[in-house]
């Protein structure tokens, strides 16, 4: 998913005129370009009460004036229209897209997302999820990446669409696991639908079912945890990748693991805990036969052991 790196002053920059033509390029090229000229565009279009800005601008030099009792220095005109320019783009956002429900976690935290229909979604680290609040109830569709576990209302349906596949539901509870390259599924109560992008189905799961994709190659197997153990602070594994272990250590911890040394294939078994990176490191890679080293503040390296 495309960041969203234009802060106020680069706005402020675009609106002013004062972008190079490397930045402006860069710029009109990004998927939120358009989206700022309409807003740019419907701005310059608002009719706002008449308003004598010299007149304004005057009494506000007088007022300082008397407050500080000395001499001060003209605003910068182009600056306040700039200031001013970019309040009106983030007013815009909100009135061109009021229903538009983002929400993101960082390294290490987890957040609970109330839906329209009372149902809830537990995004775990480094997660991300979209919808529409306002046409909710005829469009029930969630776009999603990263790791959560969802518990929907009784006889509410919507999709959850990923990079990786859709997971179609109607009142259940199931965690989902979506990165580059791997799809995950837990049913956890009732029933769930597993397709492809393209509408292939693959699975149906019902509770204690769960299913994976794993570089294209499908794998099944049956689990008895009535919730993820992640909502209560330690992430468990079931024959996984030690690929996806890594990238949640590396997501709930902050760090950078480095396991070019080590064989990809293996597969992890058992948990670790959120609370305790040595632990945690012990707990996963001794098991298997893998050594770790700690290079700088955040980094780690692996090797197998000899």
């Amino acid at each position: 998913m495309e960041k969203n790196n234009f802060d106020d002053i680069y706005l402020a920059r675009w609106i002013s005129g004062d972008l190079t033509p490397e930045e402006l390029s860069a710029f009109k090229k990004s998927k939120y370009y358009l989206d700022y000229k309409k807003i740019n565009e419907g701005a310059l279009a608002f009719k706002s009460p008449s308003f004598d800005r010299q007149s304004s601008l005057s009494r506000l030099e007088k007022s300082l004036k008397n407050k500080e009792d000395k001499k001060i220095k003209k605003l910068n005109l182009k600056w306040v229209y700039s200031a001013a320019a970019v309040l009106i783009i983030a007013l815009g956002v909100l009135y061109f897209n009021p229903s538009n429900s983002i929400y993101e976690t960082q390294y290490g935290e987890q957040l609970v997302v109330d839906l329209p229909d009372n149902s809830k979604v537990y995004l775990n680290s480094k997660s991300e999820l979209e919808f529409k609040k306002e046409n909710w109830l005829d469009n029930r569709v969630l776009n999603f990446n990263g790791e959560a576990f969802f518990d929907v209302e009784k006889g509410e349906t919507f999709k959850v669409l990923s990079n990786e596949g859709v997971v179609e539901v109607l009142g259940t509870e199931f965690n989902v696991v979506s990165r580059e390259d791997y799809f995950e599924i837990k049913c956890h109560e009732g029933k769930v639908k597993v397709s492809s992008n393209d509408k292939k189905e693959l699975a149906t799961l019902t509770i204690g079912k769960a299913f994976r994709i794993n570089k294209e190659e499908l794998e099944y197997w049956d689990f008895k945890e009535m919730k993820p153990s992640w909502l209560n602070g330690e992430s468990s594994y079931n024959n996984t990748p030690i690929v996806q272990v890594i990238k949640s250590l590396e997501n709930q911890y902050n760090i950078n693991i480095d396991y070019t040394l080590i064989e990809e294939n293996k597969r992890f078994t058992g948990s670790f805990t959120h609370s305790d990176l040595e632990l945690a490191l012990k707990t996963v890679f001794n098991p298997l036969n893998i050594s770790y080293l700690k290079s700088g503040e955040n980094s780690i390296v692996l090797n197998s052991k000899k």
